[in-house]
Order: C-alpha cells, then sequence, then structure tokens
C-alpha cells in the first residue's frame, strides 16, 4: 500500500530524496554516479530510470524500489547507521539551532556546561532528529520540534538541578 504522504511518481519521489539530503542536482547526480541531465530527466518524469540507474539509490540508503513504485520503506537500512558514513551530509543551520536550545536552556536554568558537553548534547539531539523522519525542508516542522526540544531539555535540566549529581555519570 502507497502511504497517503509518498510522492506519487519517481520524479517527485526522487526529487523528495534529494532535498531531504540537501543537495542540488549536480551534488545528488555526483553521488549517484549518474549525468546531471539524466537526474534532471528523473526530475521531470521523463521516462523510467532503469534498473541499473535506480540501484544506485542504495548509495544514498534509499531503497530503489520505493522510488520506482512508492511501496515498501523508503530506507533501506533500518538502523539508519548510514547518517553515520564519513560522507554523511550535516545540517549546520540544525546543529546551531539545537546547539542554541542547548545553551540557553540549560543558562537559564543556572546549569554552566562545558563546551564538550554541550557539543555532546547538542549532537545527541542533532541525531534524535534526522532518526526521526522529520521533513528537513519543512521550516515550520523544524521550528515545532524545537519549541518541543526546549520544553523536554528545560524539564530534565530543572530536575537535574534540583537533584544534584542525577545528570552526571557515577564515579567509577
Amino acid at each position: 500500500m502507497v502511504d497517503e504522504t509518498t510522492p506519487t511518481t519517481i520524479g517527485a519521489r526522487a526529487k523528495a530524496v534529494r532535498l531531504e539530503l540537501h543537495l542540488q542536482q549536480q551534488g545528488i547526480a555526483d553521488e549517484l554516479g549518474i549525468s546531471l541531465r539524466a537526474w534532471a530527466k528523473m526530475e521531470r518524469d521523463e521516462g523510467t530510470p532503469s534498473g541499473e540507474t535506480l540501484l544506485q539509490f542504495e548509495k544514498v540508503g534509499i531503497n530503489p524500489g520505493w522510488v520506482l513504485t512508492g511501496v515498501g520503506p523508503k530506507r533501506i537500512h533500518q538502523d539508519e547507521s548510514y547518517l553515520y558514513e564519513k560522507n554523511a551530509i550535516i545540517d549546520g543551520d540544525l546543529l546551531v539551532d539545537i546547539k542554541r536550545v542547548v545553551a540557553k536552556v540549560h543558562q537559564e536554568v543556572g546549569i554552566t556546561l562545558r563546551a564538550e558537553d554541550l557539543d555532546r548534547k547538542a549532537i545527541s539531539h542533532y541525531n534524535e532528529y534526522m532518526l526521526a523522519d522529520t521533513d528537513l525542508s519543512d521550516a515550520e516542522e523544524m521550528q515545532l520540534w524545537l519549541g518541543l526540544l526546549e520544553k523536554r531539555i528545560r524539564r530534565e535540566a530543572t530536575a537535574a538541578r534540583n537533584e544534584p549529581g542525577t545528570g552526571k555519570r557515577e564515579a567509577s
């Protein structure tokens, strides 16, 4: 069964993948090892891509069958480990926004974080966001998620402030 939110054509699904990866047409063509012209034709739904071309989507963790039909899992890696590959693309603006939220909330509740702890927390929340299968191109959705994140961090930081030692690792 096709999900109602799944794009209805091969071209639309290909474009959705490209936007999710925050790539220009040339960038995704390079990632897949195809020409810019071939990619542009695919996005415009000018013919069906060859099986060989569809298989190239595996390079970016996307199920070629999903691109072709819109049916089945979108991602081929159930554990999402491909997000951590050497060439993973990081949305710097999102990471900075998350880091600002983490720093702001901890400062407001009176907790001082070392720079490396701030980085760890921000990266952890960033990874959480990436694994949540949210639409990175939807600014409103991202702002809503950041608002929820701020509330959750505030609750956790307030609890840590009120019960010192609960937010730190036990001494060994």
